[in-house]
């Protein structure tokens, strides 16, 4: 179905976000995958949820928001990214971890985040 390499899975969820489409993106999910709020709370369960979840959040974003990666560590079946959404002026900067088995995320735990203004200065 997908490639079986946990970093291109995670690209390919993140080109499936970018892009807006919920559908796409639920299907690199499990059937029983958790998102979850770190330390422990559950926000989404199964991919029908997520699908449901994200095609909500999709419809009520940004044209602008935009999605980057500005860290990222690979560890077996874990990837864990450092995220940045940057919106208008601002930035909201999360780090996820996510678990990759038989080639679809089974969780994705979402540390707090901060927001952040873009920096005005010069060369930035």
């Amino acid at each position: 179905m997908f490639d079986c390499d946990p970093a291109t899975v995670i690209d390919q969820q993140i080109a499936a976000w970018r892009a807006r489409d919920a559908e796409a993106f639920a299907a690199f999910y499990a059937a029983d995958a958790v998102i979850m709020d770190f330390p422990a709370t559950v926000t989404s369960t199964g991919r029908e949820e997520i699908q449901a979840r994200y095609a909500r959040s999709f419809a009520r974003s940004p044209a602008d928001l935009r999605l980057s990666i500005r860290t990222r560590i690979v560890s077996g079946e874990y990837v864990i990214d450092e995220e940045v959404l940057t919106v208008g002026q601002g930035q909201i900067e999360a780090v996820v971890v996510y678990r990759v088995q038989d080639c679809l995320i089974t969780r994705a735990d979402l540390l707090p985040s901060q927001v952040r203004p873009l920096s005005t200065e010069a060369g930035q």
